[in-house]
């Protein structure tokens, strides 16, 4: 019994004598261990930084190559084209192969041929609605400008390529902005003797910058692309982006931000790294530009490019290994803990109380250390007396830092005395409060930056006095989202104003052609209809066609007014979808064009009880247009013929209306549902061009579409696919 009534310096000693050494061996090994891997972790994140940056120096090379073999092949294909062939003109097949190359090439916004003078004679580029060839009278001089007169220069199969910059337009820098490089190369003649002209191709460099944001590791290493002059193409972010075009921006640079770096990159022969504050550089110069030019400024020349890892990163990628390892040491050391633990009570049993008290301890703080939240408990004068890992980490201060210092530690200095008020008023009568509840606060972490944080209070009743648990939750980036939805809902309901407005122009619009315009077309048809009548016995027959002809055009001229007016109604219309029996509307129509020309003998075919999901408005307009184009164009064939009928189209059902008429070339297909696009000429089928671009978007609409199939001098088929097409007997 005796043995049991040992001191408690006895059983720390026996306690110690068994843990202590254990626990040791353990951190030592947990340490070695977390420390190799640690090492093993940034090693391999520097060799992913100079595996970026090698992807990102085979990407650039390989799409400069891809530019110069494309400029070489549209040179070549220029230089060999006729000077007449199948009756277009040398500039008409320059601007015919300058469109068929960009519809293929979407990475080019623009291509040239200017002559030996710098004039342009082809310019066809790439704008919003599509492909565009200058007009003649629209074309420039470009003599003064530096790529022509160095592209000039540059001898036969040569390529000449610009600075990497901003497209400009008419000396202003094109919004939105529209990274640019210029590719240049000589038009020699057939015999190759005689530089003709340059070709010129603009090409996009945003898919350059893309293609290198797309790189970026997910580890956190960013790639940057500066230029010969340390201006950043692409940088930390799109504000320190062309410094050197941009005034507004000129103080970003490498040269200004990171001097130390940009010292290390100019005087680096090839790949180099370096590391600042912790921050990790990995760099390599490239030389992409072979032209011949001594101007080295006016040439694509060298770039650099620097993959960037904050030092920040690269803890937080080691962070999870450290606590891993940790954990692990700890579990370890709790084990042993145990097992001296057990050892000790079995030597003394007095020590089984103050075993299950240090346990108790044990969970308590494992269960503080468990929390999501930052947790920090205070006495009743509010001193901290307890602190969590998550509390240690959210304020970036060590343990010791903070254990026996007022909470008002961690709050800006103007709230201390106003909070100090707050917390008496609490101690004196204190109680739950939870999160998200009561003041509007903000925190201060070690290196004095704030932060807006929600804070839950619990009063805890101990045997030495009352304390407070704090609970604290970092809320930056809850609240910058919430700033970012309520801007997004501002900029919708912006938007939703623009098209209200937009909406409106659009009816004073169809108001204004349907009232201003008519008004002068009925008077000139009118006054010349009285003219020609009064005058007949003095005109001669010149004359009165001349009267003839003036009429014809105002009735053309309302026409087109009308047609217009309808694709305007058609695309500002509300649709309201309902089931209609397309037979009984184009039967209606059939019937209404027989009436008009009685001494036609057409035999039309419409298939019974089609039903389709539509407004029947909108369904009438398109029967109409699509029958009557079949009833128009089928007028100069002896037996017309069509049809009006269900068929199986891509495993789906439509509606064909097929005619044996005049038909079309299936190579300008593109074009026959663009406005004032004609296929055949007005003096063979009169029209304005319009009504089938109001069938586009009346089908557009209807959450439909149609499209059409056809052979010149056979007939031409127009397919409609609706949500739904039926059939009752």
């Amino acid at each position: 019994m005796h043995f049991l009534h040992r001191s408690p310096k006895s059983i720390l000693y026996y306690f110690l004598l068994i843990w202590l050494p254990l626990a040791l061996v353990a951190a030592l090994v947990v340490a070695l261990l977390a420390n190799s891997q640690i090492k093993a972790s940034t090693v391999i994140a520097g060799a992913g930084q100079r595996a970026q940056v090698e992807r990102a120096v085979s990407l650039l090379q390989s799409s400069i190559d891809n530019i110069r073999g494309d400029a070489l092949y549209l040179a070549n294909h220029v230089e060999f084209q006729h000077s007449e062939a199948f009756g277009l003109t040398q500039s008409d097949q320059r601007a015919r192969s300058f469109a068929d190359f960009l519809r293929f090439h979407a990475k080019y916004e623009q291509i040239r041929f200017i002559d030996t003078q710098g004039q342009e004679q082809v310019r066809v580029e790439r704008q919003t609605d599509g492909l565009v060839i200058t007009p003649k009278e629209l074309l420039q001089d470009k003599s003064n400008r530096y790529y022509f007169q160095i592209g000039m220069q540059q001898p036969q199969r040569s390529v000449y390529f610009s600075p990497f910059d901003l497209n400009v337009e008419n000396e202003q820098i094109q919004q939105p902005l529209n990274p640019t490089i210029r590719v240049a190369t000589p038009i020699f003649d057939k015999q190759h003797n005689h530089k003709t002209g340059l070709l010129v191709i603009n090409y996009r460099g945003a898919e350059i910058l893309e293609a290198l944001a797309e790189m970026d590791n997910k580890n956190g290493a960013q790639l940057w692309l500066v230029n010969q002059n340390g201006y950043w193409l692409k940088g930390p972010s799109p504000e320190h982006e062309w410094g050197f075009m941009l005034p507004a921006r000129s103080a970003h640079s490498l040269p200004i931000e990171h001097i130390k770096l940009w010292s290390k990159i100019i005087n680096a022969p090839e790949h180099g790294e370096l590391t600042i504050n912790d921050d990790h550089y990995s760099f390599t110069p490239v030389e992409l530009s072979n032209a011949t030019i001594k101007e080295s400024e006016q040439t694509l020349g060298k770039l650099y490019l620097v993959s960037y890892l904050a030092g920040e990163q690269v803890k937080q990628a080691v962070a999870p290994l450290k606590k891993r390892f940790w954990a692990a040491g700890a579990v370890v050391v709790f084990i042993l803990a145990v097992l001296a633990f057990l050892l000790s009570r079995s030597m003394v049993q007095r020590s089984q109380a103050e075993a299950e008290l240090q346990a108790s301890e044990a969970k308590f703080r494992a269960m503080i250390e468990a929390a999501p939240d930052a947790i920090i408990i205070t006495d009743d004068a509010g001193t901290i007396v307890l602190i969590n890992d998550q509390a240690i980490k959210l304020f970036e201060y060590a343990k010791h830092e903070l254990l026996g210092e007022k909470v008002e530690t961690l709050l800006p200095a103007t709230l201390r005395n106003k909070h100090q008020k707050h917390r008496q008023l609490y101690a004196e009568a204190p109680k739950a409060r939870l999160m998200g509840v009561g003041l509007d606060l903000k925190a201060l972490r070690k290196d004095k930056s704030e932060f807006p944080v929600e804070i839950s209070l619990s009063p805890i009743q101990t045997d030495s006095g009352k304390l407070t648990f704090c609970a604290i939750r970092d809320v930056t980036e809850r609240r910058e989202l919430t700033r970012k939805i309520e801007k997004l809902n501002q900029g919708l309901a912006s938007r939703n104003n623009d098209l209200q407005l937009v909406n409106k122009e659009l009816e004073a619009f169809s108001y204004s052609v349907s009232h201003d315009l008519r008004a002068p077309l009925r008077a000139i048809d009118g006054f010349s209809n009285i003219l020609l009548s009064s005058l007949s016995e003095k005109l001669d027959e010149q004359e009165a066609n001349y009267f003839n002809r003036i009429r014809a055009a105002a009735n053309k001229m309302s026409t087109l007014i009308d047609d217009l007016l309808m694709l305007a109604r058609v695309t500002q219309a509300d649709v309201s979808l309902t089931e209609v029996n397309l037979s009984e509307v184009a039967e209606k129509v059939v019937q209404n064009l027989r009436e008009a020309e009685p001494e036609r003998n057409v035999q039309v075919y419409v298939q019974k009880n089609l039903l389709v999901d539509a407004d029947p408005v909108l369904l009438q307009v398109t029967i109409e247009n699509l029958i009557s184009n079949a009833w128009k164009f089928t007028a100069k064939v002896g037996e017309a013929h069509i049809n009006i009928e269900r068929e199986t189209r891509d495993g789906g059902e439509v509606v064909v209306i097929r005619d044996n008429g005049a038909g079309f070339d299936m190579g300008y297909a593109d074009k026959l549902f663009t406005p004032f696009q004609r296929l055949h000429s007005a003096s063979d089928f009169p029209g304005t061009g319009i009504g089938l671009a109001t069938i586009a978007r009346i089908m557009a609409k209807l959450n439909g579409r149609v499209w059409a199939e056809a052979e010149p001098g056979k007939g031409a088929s127009f397919y409609l696919k609706f949500n739904s097409v039926r059939n009752t007997l």
